[in-house]
């Protein structure tokens, strides 16, 4: 969300004092709903957006920087609280956002299943990069992501790791109900 107001302004994540400011004068709003959620920023709704192959391209940089990462997971873990039972994803909510949740599933995939998805969700979005492209940019933002020292991607302690390889949507959701069917939550 803040990646994608940085790409809107133009702000240099370099720049400490301005992207504090940027920071500050940002408005993020969560509305629950019972198949999804909607995610507005400073009051326009920016669900698709988000998800966009620029904001993408772009989004490790920018989490890398800790002041964006620390805003970040304050506003994740608000979130949490006031929703009380959620379903999040990201590349540290296990490991920094909800350390102690209840559930934490890490999916993972071969790369060259991760590339041929992106691939096939680009194309469907009328995106037209090539698989060599996407194949460059998940490696770069995996590099990017378990490197930095803020908050890097690793596997959770206590996370139970989900290979999806060979799986479908349908399969993944039900060996995660599987697993959430399990689990006694505690308050």
């Amino acid at each position: 969300m803040i990646t994608l107001k940085i790409l809107r302004t133009g702000t240099d994540i370099k720049d400490e004092k301005k992207l504090n400011s940027l920071i500050e004068d940002t408005q993020i709003d969560v509305k629950g709903e019972q198949e999804s959620s909607r995610i507005f920023l400073d009051g326009t709704e920016v669900t698709a957006e988000i998800r966009s192959a620029e904001v993408n391209g772009y989004v490790s940089q920018v989490s890398a920087v800790p002041m964006v990462r620390e805003a970040m997971v304050a506003l994740q873990q608000e979130i949490a609280r006031q929703y009380g039972a959620v379903v999040m994803d990201g590349r540290d909510i296990g490991t920094c956002v909800l350390p102690h949740a209840d559930l934490k599933i890490y999916l993972d995939a071969s790369p060259e299943e991760r590339v041929k998805r992106r691939w096939e969700e680009c194309r469907a979005k009328g995106q037209h990069s090539s698989k060599e492209e996407i194949a460059k940019e998940i490696g770069m933002r995996d590099n990017i992501d378990s490197s930095r020292d803020v908050s890097p991607l690793e596997v959770a302690p206590g996370a139970i790791v989900v290979d999806t390889t060979n799986m479908g949507i349908q399969q993944v959701v039900e060996v995660i109900a599987g697993y959430a069917g399990e689990v006694k939550c505690s308050d």
